[in-house]
């Protein structure tokens, strides 16, 4: 019976990352950026808080854009001198601007009041949202403006390259984009507007025209996470998002597996709370082979457990490759599956308990 489980559950896990990475590897590459004087004009968002690692780099990124953008950084009430920062840089820079976002309304999270501040009346015909840590290659915001023109987009967003550093993030990261990425499905259809709605908060590109018809950053206050419902709102007013892969934008999400842990616990967990049947079979994948593979080594049934570990360690191998990270961390499953399992545990958890979590020293129900 143990070496049934664990031929069914290694070819299982197999299936599932060769699956997954061909899909990957099938995804649309965004099209060469547009001509600098056929790009729309555009006006970047970034709403900071507590940044100062982060900020200068970041706006330096923007700056660089071929495209040549408008860049208001908003912030939200920084504690660490972000803001002098960002205004010794405007000293040089008159393409980029810094608005305070001011007290925090009940029932608006900080970042997205941050960019409803930062929207007021702005005029260029495109905004594009996105964050401090990301990191951005000149040609980025052509790129994506070139996607929207070639496949009729009023919204275009981004899944970048995410650093990691240290075992805690090589165990945890890769292996929740692994997730992410299988949850996804098909890349063409997402690229396309064709799949369920998705995007990614830390680059999204929006035809300003419809997203004021589709509500504004007003329509999404009140979202457990807010790009998706940004998505979500544009089709639901009969507007067309698309979601791509692209290498050209760098992103260290989070500093340090305490953080990490932290903050993926939060996203998964707003994720998955309302997903119950898809949740169960996630930690199924998550929790049964290493369960399988711990009851083979107890009964003294090697080989069985050789023949488990070797199927995830390769899974974990091939998916890591596939994002770009170090394979070899791949070697050390189950420890990333039951770490994984874990954090979307507690996530969900904290979601039903409606437990009250603190970021960047400001509380905030999950």
């Amino acid at each position: 019976m143990i070496l049934f489980l664990s031929i069914l559950l290694g070819a299982g896990l197999l299936g599932l990352a060769l699956s997954t990475e061909r899909r990957r590897r099938r995804a649309p590459a965004l099209p060469p950026p547009l001509a600098i004087a056929a790009t729309p004009a555009t006006t970047i968002l970034l709403p900071v808080r507590d940044e100062r690692l982060n900020v200068e780099e970041c706006v330096d990124t923007l700056i660089a854009q071929t495209a040549s953008p408008l860049v208001c950084v908003i912030d939200d009430g920084s504690t660490d001198g972000t803001p002098s920062l960002v205004n010794a840089m405007a000293v040089a820079e008159p393409r980029l601007t810094l608005l305070a976002a001011g007290p925090l309304p009940a029932g608006w999270p900080g970042k997205v009041h941050a960019l409803w501040v930062g929207a007021q009346g702005v005029e260029t015909p495109w905004l594009l949202s996105t964050d401090a840590d990301t990191r951005h290659t000149p040609d980025l915001l052509a790129r994506a403006h070139a996607a929207a023109a070639e496949w009729h987009l009023d919204a275009v967003s981004l899944a970048g390259f995410q650093e990691v550093r240290g075992a805690g993030e090589n165990l945890l990261i890769p292996a929740v984009f692994a997730l992410l990425d299988a949850f996804l499905g098909d890349w063409g259809a997402a690229a396309s507007g064709a799949g369920p709605p998705v995007a990614n908060g830390q680059f999204i590109l929006l035809r300003r025209e419809a997203w004021e018809s589709a509500g504004g950053f007003e329509s999404v206050r009140a979202a457990p996470i807010d790009d998706v419902a940004t998505a979500a709102g544009l089709r639901a007013h009969g507007f067309r998002t698309g979601f791509f892969r692209a290498a050209g934008l760098r992103v260290r999400m989070y500093r340090g597996f305490r953080e990490a842990v932290r903050g993926w616990r939060r996203n998964l967990g707003a994720l998955f709370s309302h997903l119950p049947s898809t949740t169960t079979a996630v930690l199924a994948v998550l929790l049964l082979p290493p369960a399988v593979l711990a009851a083979a080594a107890l009964a003294g049934r090697w080989p069985e457990a050789l023949i488990l570990w070797a199927a995830g360690a390769a899974a974990s191998t091939l998916l890591r490759s596939g994002s770009g990270h170090a394979p070899a961390w791949g070697l050390l499953y189950p420890l990333d599956a039951l770490l994984l399992a874990a954090v979307l545990l507690l996530g969900i958890l904290d979601r039903r308990r409606r437990k009250p979590v603190s970021w960047k020293g400001r509380k905030t129900e999950v």
